[in-house]
């Protein structure tokens, strides 16, 4: 393996040039940084974090956990958090929970073991008691999308609530009395916050509050949708309350050919790729998802330069109701 003394010999430099271009501590000429780099690339070398560490140098590598790689919207964020991290001088290392705290847990022990400077994370359990350990060990913590319960930690959300009942309220001002809520069984802030919008706005036109959960532990979207469609009274809009619930909502009307928004009216929750590829388009509330990965990175950034510790920030962001087709409004004109 390649090391500093390696990177000397080819740079035609000291070896303490090299460790000042590696470890930033000190500034050298543009010229020996060029070579220093240019040696770098050219042997491989790769700086030994952990030796960095333990000779007092702070960590450059932000740990960051999710619950899923491949939804959308966790992807994106992740992207603009490590574009934020690096251009900051910073790696992340990254981790998805599945979807289940003790897996969660286990990746936040061996973060923290392998001494990242911070933890973003995306919290999917309610205890968070290893979060709290983390900060006692000196880890500063950004919850992200949801707040940690039990934890004071910095926090970036969005308006669930506030999106949501819009969004219901859009689909009563197109003549809906029946709307059905579908949203995600996990007992998570994000989907409490979004039931919670769409039944204020349903109680305040004095309609019926009609909740339906779909996910692992109540069954998929494929199995409830029928008992939905064919209760009493018929729905005739659905708002659902994520992006995957409304793309597997919007999967099965189509195989049972029901027609949007003719028979039934949608609006999701999460911007997706096929939203505009459909027809009819599908009318979405919005979230900034770049925005929200580089303010999230950004207020660890923030946290990690403060010289003593401050109170937690809290941050919540707007969303967009985008308009389209799938809710009963014209196409615009071309």
């Amino acid at each position: 393996m390649p090391t500093l003394a390696d990177v000397a010999k080819i740079a035609g430099v000291g070896v303490m040039s090299v460790s000042r271009v590696v470890n930033g501590t000190r500034r050298v000429s543009p010229e020996v940084e060029r070579k220093v780099r240019s040696a770098i690339e050219k042997i491989g070398y790769v700086p030994n974090e952990a030796a960095r560490i333990l000779k007092g140098n702070k960590s450059s590598v932000l740990g960051l956990i999710v619950p899923d790689l491949a939804d959308p919207f966790f992807a994106s964020c992740c992207s603009a958090i490590q574009e934020a991290a690096w251009d900051a001088g910073y790696m992340t290392l990254m981790a998805a929970s599945g979807h289940r705290e003790e897996l969660e847990r286990r990746e936040t022990d061996i973060m923290v073991q392998r001494r990242v400077a911070g933890l973003l994370v995306v919290a999917v359990g309610s205890q968070n008691d290893h979060f709290a350990t983390a900060q006692k060990r000196g880890v500063p913590v950004v919850a992200i999308d949801r707040p940690l319960q039990h934890v004071e930690s910095d926090s970036l959300t969005v308006d669930n609530f506030d999106a949501s009942f819009r969004a219901t309220q859009h689909l009563i001002g197109h003549g809906h009395r029946n709307i059905v809520c579908i949203a995600d069984d996990e007992r998570i802030y994000t989907k409490t916050e979004r039931v919670s919008g769409y039944s204020r706005a349903m109680r305040e036109a004095n309609l019926s509050v009609r909740v339906s959960l779909v996910g692992a532990m109540t069954g998929l979207v494929s199995d409830q949708l029928p008992d939905i469609l064919q209760s009493t009274p018929a729905p005739t809009a659905i708002f659902a309350a994520s992006n995957l619930v409304g793309i597997d909502v919007l999967r099965d009307l189509q195989s049972r050919s029901v027609k949007i928004p003719k028979q039934i009216a949608l609006i999701c929750f999460d911007d997706f790729s096929a939203a505009t590829l459909v027809s009819p388009t599908i009318t979405v509330i919005q979230q900034p998802v770049a925005e929200i990965g580089q303010r999230a990175a950004q207020m660890m950034l923030d946290r990690l330069k403060a010289a003593t510790p401050g109170a937690p920030t809290k941050v919540m962001l707007p969303t967009q109701l985008v308009v389209r087709q799938s809710c009963g409004c014209s196409p615009p004109r071309a």
